[in-house]
């Protein structure tokens, strides 16, 4: 059994967004990245809405594959504003929306391997 309806925005140059079924009972918020099929192969996408009325028949909604952030990256009032600037400059909302986040987290499913330390104090620092 699937969740409920989300809209997704996927880096594509087309002027929309696509629908998928959540996964069920896991926790997918407005601002999250997710990977959801798309075409022949996937793609991260942010959510941009949730609980949305479908824009097709349900049978033909794919889910998502995967949910890849516990928070979201983009808080309402930057998913807002990105979504707004997608609007006024009639560039494509998946673009804009990915376009605001640093390139690995476009492309990967962490920013940071939890295993590498990222920066530290040195003993020369201390």
């Amino acid at each position: 059994m699937s969740g409920p309806v989300v809209r997704v925005a996927v880096p594509v140059p087309l002027h929309r967004v696509f629908d998928y079924l959540a996964p069920a009972g896991q926790d997918v918020r407005p601002g999250c990245r997710v990977r959801v099929p798309f075409g022949r192969s996937q793609a991260i996408g942010i959510v941009v809405a949730i609980g949305v009325v479908a824009e097709c028949p349900a049978e033909r909604l794919k889910s998502v594959v995967a949910v890849l952030d516990a928070e979201p990256l983009l808080a309402g009032p930057d998913r807002d504003f990105l979504l707004w600037v997608a609007r006024y400059y009639h560039h494509p909302v998946g673009e804009v929306l990915l376009g605001a986040l640093p390139a690995r987290l476009r492309r990967s499913d962490r920013a940071v391997p939890l295993e590498e330390p990222a920066w530290g104090l040195t003993p020369a620092g201390l």
